[in-house]
């Protein structure tokens, strides 16, 4: 491979944290850095070897195409309380040859983007974030929470557990046709090098023993966040838990579905995913997938609760449904897989199937709610997907029926009691 030159212009997204493993720019944030290969000690007491990484070992610096050190590492900043907010970060996915290689092409091209963010050093931080992790907001409800940043660079929604080798079919990536190209989908990997620093660095003090535990993330983050909830709720059984999955509403194919939540396929996630989502594999149904994985989580904790957000015309989550669904057909071209003014029925399909998904949850469960807000714009809880209309999404979204987000998630997060409220946009 060409040196990775091409990954240089990923990091042109947001600014170069070349000090990355250093002391974090904002002080009260520690960079904690991970070991590339660890034994861990799982819930059911075998001993098991992880290899946290990021899909790439090194990324291109973009100014010099000098390779940058691209190891997985993550953030945590303590806080006054005795809660604590796990945060898994966004970024995409990909499941095969043209989502995995072929779009990284689109990194070039402007106001596109890959399918996935291999770089733990663009768009990988909590600082500057905004939103949730502002906690120089008085409005913010969790400005007083211990914190943690789990970035996302594996492609894998925070669950793959494997090095997967694919192909550069057109040579459009290293400059050779059909060229091998590995990328490590360590996800879960990373995910468990965290819980890990956790339980040895919080659970066992007793001055930091968990009270209130939210689990959350946004995007790829938001189904890392469910599908590992099982995992944090282990680990801190005695905290009030709660799960909030932001812009992941997992509107699917069945062609990704059975892409990945199969056995031996790409992100091996029959050794990461618990056993409550593991047992059900090769029988997920794309059409009702959300609604299958919130009904187990719902069933299995009961004294825990759930919610999800989105908007109702999501044009990230649209997007990936057209992705999806192009890759099912056979386009493995990703410079014909952006949104287009032709795409209405990709927009109308997403919307019916997720306010079904979301409404059947919150009619057929005791402990989960909804918040769907107007418009298009992806994620809330951070100010990745802000505007010059909204600047700060977490603070200023009160669309549905009238009722401020923050409130509603502070409400979700820290009553002691839960009573669903769940809202939506005005039709």
């Amino acid at each position: 491979m060409n040196r990775i030159l091409w990954l240089g212009t990923v990091l042109l997204f947001s600014t170069l944290t070349a000090n990355a493993h250093g002391k974090a720019a904002v002080s009260e944030w520690e960079v904690i850095p991970v070991e590339a290969q660890m034994d861990i000690v799982d819930d059911q007491g075998t001993t098991r070897t992880i290899n946290p990484s990021c899909a790439f070992d090194t990324v291109a610096n973009p100014e010099t195409g000098e390779p940058l050190d691209n190891a997985f590492h993550f953030y945590f900043k303590q806080g006054k309380s005795k809660n604590l907010l796990v945060y898994f970060n966004g970024g995409g996915a990909c499941w095969n040859d043209a989502t995995c290689i072929a779009s990284l092409a689109l990194a070039s091209v402007p106001a596109a983007r890959p399918a996935y963010n291999p770089s733990i050093l663009a768009e990988n931080s909590p600082q500057n974030a905004g939103g949730i992790f502002d906690d120089s907001q008085k409005a913010n409800p969790f400005k007083d929470w211990s914190k943690v940043f789990i970035p996302y660079c594996t492609g894998d929604i925070h669950v793959g557990s494997t090095d997967t080798t694919y192909t550069d079919v057109d040579g459009s990536i290293t400059g050779y046709p059909g060229a091998p190209v590995t990328v490590k989908h360590r996800g879960f990997d990373n995910f468990m090098a965290v819980r890990e620093w956790l339980k040895n660095q919080l659970d066992n003090k007793k001055q930091h023993k968990i009270k209130k535990l939210l689990v959350t993330g946004s995007s790829a983050g938001g189904y890392g966040a469910t599908l590992n909830f099982p995992y944090l709720q282990a680990a801190f059984p005695k905290a009030d838990s709660a799960l909030f999955a932001d812009a992941s509403e997992a509107i699917v194919t069945q062609g990704f579905i059975d892409s990945v939540f199969g056995f031996d396929k790409v992100w091996n996630v029959e050794t990461s995913l618990p056993l409550l989502f593991s047992e059900a594999l090769t029988t997920y149904s794309a059409t009702e997938f959300n609604a299958e994985i919130f009904t187990k989580l719902s069933e299995a904790y009961p004294d825990s609760r759930f919610a999800q957000y989105t908007t109702q015309f999501d044009i990230v989550q649209v997007q990936f449904l057209k992705i999806m669904d192009q890759n099912d057909q056979g386009n493995s071209n990703p410079f014909t897989w952006g949104i287009t003014e032709y795409d209405y029925l990709y927009f109308a399909e997403w919307n019916a199937r997720m306010e079904a998904s979301l409404s059947f949850l919150s009619e057929t469960t005791n402990n989960y709610q909804y918040y769907i807000g107007s418009g298009n714009i992806h994620t809330i809880l951070t100010n990745a997907f802000a505007t010059a209309e909204v600047p700060q999404p977490f603070y200023h979204e009160q669309s549905a029926d009238n009722v401020k987000f923050t409130r509603w998630l502070e409400r979700f997060a820290s009553s002691a009691k839960f009573k669903a409220h769940s809202v939506k946009y005005s039709d």
